[in-house]
């Protein structure tokens, strides 16, 4: 494909599926990554480091330093730092991904709060500690969301994502949320530019046109739709490529398919 300098790719649904291997995806990376290509990770994943993120992709086949990846808890603390800097944090996360927080004020209370910051949703996610975001997001707190995916794909079938809730809250509050991670389109940009190319010399590979595909679009990437991972649940869709899965790309760039 002309021009095409770096590729994007979605970890969940595309490289795995908790954490099993799509197959023939290790391959594709490899191969690519021999081509030329300059390769990195795009995630809304929120309860991992990328150091933990890289580490465990190596271990099922995937070597992509962790220099070239970014996550939606990677971008949330940039975006802290940069328009929230030295105010006080409550950040309702998973805890591993505090990891990405350094130099942030993280308090334990919302009420002291100066910023609430949304993870991705766990067990820990009390009605109490809901309806005390809700409290301070109701006295003019801001809310920033590491992302606001509807659902994600795991072993055991479809999950509900950090979305319902970053809508409900913003509902209920009548506060609207700053979204860091996809859909934003400037989490996209972020992810070209560890690449060191324009968005117009990059492709997005995902498997969900609305969250992954559309925003990147938006800035003048390449799409790539692969049918593994949430992709086998849409019916036709406006992209570059259609493929049933990674394995399939190195193929289609080079006119083999």
């Amino acid at each position: 494909m002309r021009g095409l300098r770096g590729i994007v790719l979605d970890m969940e649904g595309v490289l795995h599926v908790g954490w099993s291997p799509i197959p023939g995806s290790p391959a594709a990376v490899a191969e690519l990554a021999d081509g030329g290509i300059e390769l990195g990770v795009l995630t809304n994943t929120t309860g991992k480091t990328r150091a933990a993120i890289a580490e465990r992709l190596s271990g099922i086949g995937y070597e992509l330093p962790v220099e070239r990846i970014t996550t939606a808890a990677s971008a949330a603390a940039e975006h802290l730092r940069a328009e929230h800097a030295g105010e006080r944090v409550y950040a309702l996360v998973e805890q591993d991904a505090v990891g990405e927080l350094d130099g942030i004020e993280l308090v334990d209370d919302p009420a002291t709060a100066e910023v609430v910051l949304l993870g991705g949703p766990d067990e820990s996610w009390t009605y109490g500690r809901l309806n005390a975001v809700f409290r301070a997001l109701l006295g003019g707190v801001p809310l920033v969301a590491m992302q606001q995916n509807r659902w994600w794909p795991t072993a055991d079938g479809p999950a509900l994502d950090a979305g319902m809730f970053v809508v409900g809250l913003s509902y209920a509050a009548a506060a609207e949320p700053v979204v860091v991670g996809k859909p934003s389109t400037e989490i996209y940009r972020s992810a070209c530019r560890l690449l060191g190319v324009d968005p117009a010399e990059a492709m997005m590979v995902g498997d969900d046109p609305e969250s992954d595909l559309a925003p990147a679009a938006g800035i003048g990437m390449r799409t790539c739709l692969v049918r593994t991972g949430k992709g086998a649940s849409f019916g036709e869709v406006d992209v570059d490529l259609d493929l049933a899965d990674l394995a399939a790309l190195p193929a289609a760039l080079h006119g083999r398919a």
